[in-house]
């Protein structure tokens, strides 16, 4: 990922092309920071994406060369909405530590979530399903946060999510034959 400037940022085809929204609230709020918390560092949220797509990438270069291209490109794009669920957590007043939410029972992150897989495809597998899954924790915390700013930040990071599904989607085709 290569910043140029506000918003504008290269992902090499692995984010939407649409500008991101500036990271702003309507004021602080911190039920709405715990709601992201779940977001930025539950069991399905970008930290475990990160560290996830991180380890498939690590092991995978000897299997599939254009796949952990892939992973390491798509965990980048997956740090910069932890940077924005960061600065957003913040505007709303709370501490964007290594924990989740309501989903986690309030427990700080740990390894445990990633999903390590034991073959390629029981790897993009599970990915695919934890892409389709934080895209359902998106939406329901669009409808329970009444911040517009915030909603933007979230359905901007969707329509990422939606491009991860589509390389993820192309690798099970061209690797496991689906």
């Amino acid at each position: 990922m290569k910043q140029m400037g506000g918003n504008e940022i290269i992902h090499g085809g692995y984010a939407d092309p649409s500008p991101y929204p500036e990271i702003k609230v309507l004021g602080e709020n911190k039920l709405y920071a715990e709601i992201l918390m779940d977001d930025y560092a539950g069991g399905v949220s970008e930290f475990t994406a990160i560290n996830q797509y991180l380890y498939h990438y690590f092991i995978s270069n000897k299997e599939a060369e254009e796949v952990a291209n892939m992973w390491e490109r798509i965990s980048i794009t997956e740090m910069h909405h932890m940077e924005m669920l960061a600065e957003t957590i913040l505007l709303l007043g709370g501490n964007p530590i290594y924990r989740g939410s309501q989903n986690t029972n309030c427990c700080c992150w740990n390894a445990g979530y990633v999903y390590y897989g034991c073959n390629l495809c029981g790897r993009l597998h599970a990915d695919l399903m934890s892409e389709y899954e934080a895209i359902r924790n998106y939406e329901r915390h669009i409808k329970e946060i009444n911040d517009p700013y915030v909603q933007a930040i979230l359905a901007r990071i969707i329509l990422d999510e939606k491009v991860h599904i589509e390389h993820f989607n192309k690798a099970i085709g061209k690797y496991c034959g689906w």
